[in-house]
């Protein structure tokens, strides 16, 4: 594999279905963009890490297009709890995909797809090596 265009980015499954631990830089926080004027008080505030989970279990994993066909949305993620690594260039995320009975087939098999290939063997957190 060449360049990765998900550099610095990492995935891991936990212990707990639905909670991954994610690895990507430091966002910008909804209170650090309000403070230099990039959001104004009370506009919808777009947390960067979900998108960037996002946007890596189906690019950069799935290698599926984050378009409104994909069966996890913006709003089927939060973010637990989150702590520095190293010097603070990165932050590691404990997100949660919530479980909303979904009768859907789609996410199901979007989860167990996500699953079989954060439990393979020679995945690293951001690729399958020898890949």
């Amino acid at each position: 594999m060449g360049s990765r265009p998900f550099k610095g980015l990492f995935l891991q499954k936990t212990g707990a279905p639905f909670f991954f631990s994610f690895v990507t830089y430091t966002p910008q926080t909804k209170e650090q963009m309000i403070a230099c004027g990039d959001l104004a008080e009370g506009e919808e505030f777009l947390s960067q890490v979900v998108c960037d989970f996002l946007l890596f279990i189906s690019e950069g994993i799935l290698g599926r297009s984050l378009t409104n066909d994909f069966p996890i949305s913006y709003d089927d993620v939060i973010v637990v709890c989150s702590r520095q690594r190293g010097h603070g260039a990165q932050h590691e995320y404990l997100m949660q995909i919530i479980d909303r009975s979904w009768t859907y087939e789609a996410q199901t098999q979007l989860l167990d797809d996500l699953s079989v290939i954060l439990s393979h063997p020679l995945w690293n957190g951001a690729i399958l090596r020898g890949e």
